[in-house]
């Protein structure tokens, strides 16, 4: 009877050990709330994490940059990179995630077909290479940069898009 009572026992410790573990991990699993200014501040720091983080998308090029359709407090970095934008099936190695494909980035998408300017809240992986600071092209991570020619300082592989905003942008 006792080694029955420490069989169940050992059971229900292992199932709760299990349920508390996936928990801990889908906590963790939570992006980083960074602003533009904290990446361009300490890129180590959040480099190969997930990260959560509002800004413009310039449509042509899918670079990302500070929001223009809120105020923002001045960012007094001491450098800055360009950080493009890449789908997780564009890159190799793939990432253990996929991009999810819902209804706010259907609007991403869509928007960017058109002369809109597009804001939202982007998740993902984030990668930087270089900062510029000083007039000088910084080593901050691995690889000869991202994007088209290697021509990006950094890069976000997305995972996520949500909250889109867009706003006309007249003809000249």
């Amino acid at each position: 009877m006792r080694t029955r009572n420490f069989q169940w026992s050992l059971c229900l410790l292992i199932l709760l050990s299990a349920s508390f573990a996936r928990a801990q991990s889908q906590n963790g699993d939570a992006p980083v709330k960074v602003t533009m200014c904290d990446l361009y501040t300490d890129p180590q720091k959040y480099a190969g994490k997930m990260i959560e983080v509002r800004a413009t998308i310039r449509n042509r090029d899918l670079r990302i940059e500070q929001p223009t359709f809120a105020p923002q407090p001045s960012c007094a970095a001491p450098g800055y990179m360009t950080i493009g934008l890449e789908l997780p099936q564009n890159v190799s190695p793939k990432p253990d995630f996929d991009l999810i494909r819902d209804e706010s980035f259907q609007k991403y998408t869509e928007a960017l077909q058109k002369p809109l300017r597009v804001e939202a809240t982007l998740e993902g992986r984030f990668d930087p290479a270089f900062i510029w600071r000083n007039h000088k092209r910084e080593r901050v991570g691995e690889g000869e940069g991202y994007g088209k020619k290697h021509s990006e300082d950094g890069r976000l592989v997305l995972h996520k898009v949500s909250d889109v905003e867009t706003k006309y942008i007249p003809r000249k």
